[in-house]
């Protein structure tokens, strides 16, 4: 489990699958998202695709990704605690955003203690072991060798590749979320309980769930959750230990 530096919080926002691919109202509503989060002083995760395709290689950034990462870095700057962990459209993030756009960026996964919760988040992808046909394009898809070779090529040939690449993902991975494995899932999520986390929190389904699960005394929670174009949707987590979903209204705290 990649953990990195331990990461402390009193409340925190999640929001994931946003798959912002041109200047509209969907990615608006994203930067307000994050300039009322450091506005608010809400540390915000992002489990991964916030873009259709985001390569680290910063060659290879689409024109209209770069005033949504210079935004975000601005803001970072300023003071927001802004996390990433990459997703399935997301590749080799850590070197160039750690430090500069996100103060931690996890090709895998994170924990962090949240109030009084220890909390594990993950894109989700590789949740369900059975699938092993999206295991095998995983590999395929994020190949380091492959990635290194296309970061050497010229952009103005790479990113129409890119571009093609992006559709056929879209096509790939709306098979893949065909429907949500709630019983491996559930399975995941207690092994997660067992090694001492409190709420396991995934994205990638596009789906908004939350299932409780006693434990003993306590109570295990697995929040999944939903795509940023569907509703505007986020997860919120409170000091108390509160969990729950959210609508985002620009006129509206966060919290």
């Amino acid at each position: 489990m990649e953990t990195g530096t331990a990461i402390s919080l009193d409340r925190a926002i999640v929001l994931s699958d946003a798959h912002l691919n041109q200047d509209d109202l969907h990615t608006r509503n994203f930067l307000t998202l994050v300039e009322k989060a450091a506005a608010e002083n809400v540390p915000l995760f992002l489990l991964g695709d916030v873009f259709d395709l985001w390569f680290g290689a910063p060659g290879l950034t689409f024109r209209f990704q770069k005033p949504v990462i210079e935004r975000m870095r601005e803001l970072r700057r300023a003071g927001l605690r802004l996390y990433y962990v990459e997703g399935n459209r997301d590749f080799y993030l850590k070197k160039p955003h750690e430090g500069s756009t996100f103060h931690a960026v996890s090709e895998g996964e994170m924990v962090a203690s949240v109030g009084t919760r220890k909390v594990y988040l993950s894109h989700g992808d590789t949740v369900n072991r059975a699938d092993l046909r999206y295991r095998f394009w995983k590999t395929l898809s994020k190949n380091r060798l492959a990635y290194g070779a296309l970061s050497l090529l010229p952009p103005a040939l790479v990113l129409p590749l890119a571009d093609r690449m992006e559709r056929k993902l879209k096509r790939t991975n709306r098979r893949f979320r065909e429907s949500f494995p709630e019983k491996e899932s559930r399975e995941f999520a207690l092994r997660m309980f067992a090694s001492g986390i409190d709420t396991v929190i995934l994205g990638h389904f596009h789906t908004e769930r939350i299932i409780r699960f006693p434990q003993g005394q306590a109570t295990g929670i697995l929040a999944v959750l939903p795509s940023w174009k569907d509703a505007w949707r986020y997860l919120s987590l409170t000091a108390e230990g509160e969990c729950g979903f959210r609508s985002f209204r620009p006129d509206a705290p966060l919290l």
